[in-house]
């Protein structure tokens, strides 16, 4: 192999190793429990900001996932280490639309991570807010109808 060839791949390695993690993506997995059907899909969003948590407009991701057997499991990709909170409902009847019903109150099931309740609207984002390293991260969430 030519010495060039080997001096600019040992400079990509040591370029690689020295990017700071903060710049690294990772997997985010999801998994979501105490589903009462099987029907339609989960909608699990993905936000960054207590400003807008719980919000369409604050969504930096969203994902929807089939659910099997009372549990649905998926992922966000290339997610930034940070910190983020999850706000998911099961879409039932896949309309993408969180239904309620005539005074307010959820049709459809629905949940933050952490469990974080929710009392007369979603928790705060400090209640649902975790932390995702480089090296990627899992979250467990379940499912509350009323």
């Amino acid at each position: 192999m030519p010495r060039f060839l080997f001096g600019a791949r040992a400079f990509a390695v040591a370029a690689l190793l020295a990017t700071p993690a903060s710049a690294r993506a990772a997997d985010l997995a999801v998994e979501v429990r105490a589903l009462r059907s099987d029907q339609g899909n989960i909608r699990v969003g993905l936000f960054a900001s207590p400003e807008t948590f719980a919000t369409d407009a604050g969504k930096i991701a969203e994902i929807a996932i089939v659910p099997r057997g009372g549990v649905a499991r998926g992922a966000f990709a290339d997610i930034a280490p940070g910190t983020y909170a999850i706000a998911a409902y099961h879409d039932e009847n896949a309309n993408r639309i969180f239904d309620r019903g005539l005074f307010g109150g959820p049709l459809e099931g629905y949940g933050f991570s952490n469990d974080a309740p929710a009392f007369l609207g979603a928790p705060t984002f400090a209640r649902a807010a975790f932390t995702v390293p480089a090296n990627g991260a899992a979250v467990v969430l379940r499912m509350v109808y009323w």
